[in-house]
């Protein structure tokens, strides 16, 4: 069995190492109940062996304890936010652009709004479509739309299109129907010319 005094550092370090790794990557708390376990074995492990024969090394264990876990988080927190490191633990929103969105993007996704399409993949709600023969990212309101869907397009959101899934009856409300057969007007057939020779005409 390792001796007291190196169980405290060892564990100490592990434990404020610990701490660092749970707040980087999501673990529902295991790391932390071992950084915390570490740590309350370090501590029990100091007092075993420099409270009774070197309070000077135990104090000095103390402090380093003291002010390590604030240092840590803090540390881990500006690492997270100022480093390349932080790229890699969290996703950090899109920069907007200065000029914001196109104007012309916008009038021409405008356009589209009450435009009949399909889903090209599944809109969770996310997703592309295709509208008027052009595919465009979207999202959906209501419920998943799945691939192959008829949808139509409710309104826009920056440079996504909003869309919601269309029944079979509203296309073919918007879909006119053919003329009935008795109704249909069919041009009369004459021998008569559709325009009218001069009376002075003669043919040469």
């Amino acid at each position: 069995m390792p001796d007291a005094a190196v169980l405290a550092t060892i564990l100490l370090v592990v434990g404020l190492f610990l701490v660092a790794v749970e707040m980087m990557i999501p673990s529902f708390g295991l790391i932390g109940a071992a950084a915390g376990l570490c740590l309350v074995i370090s501590v029990w492990s100091a007092w075993q062996a420099w409270w009774g024969n070197s309070p000077v090394f135990f104090w000095t264990y103390v402090a380093f304890f003291v002010v390590g876990i604030p240092t840590v988080i803090f540390g881990t927190i500006y690492l997270i936010q100022h480093t390349v490191l932080g790229t890699f633990v969290i996703l950090r929103a899109q920069e907007r652009s200065e000029d914001g969105p196109d104007p012309a993007m916008q009038t021409h996704l405008h356009d589209l709004i009450g435009q009949l399409g399909k889903a090209v993949s599944t809109l969770t709600p996310g997703g592309m479509v295709e509208v008027a023969g052009e595919r465009h990212h979207a999202e959906s309101v209501g419920p998943m739309i799945d691939s192959g869907q008829s949808i139509t397009v409710v309104k826009t959101r920056g440079t996504r299109l909003v869309v919601q899934k269309c029944d079979e009856q509203h296309i073919n409300e918007t879909v006119p129907e053919p003329i009935p057969a008795e109704i249909r007007v069919e041009p009369k057939k004459t021998d008569q010319l559709d325009f009218d020779i001069p009376e002075n005409y003669t043919e040469k």
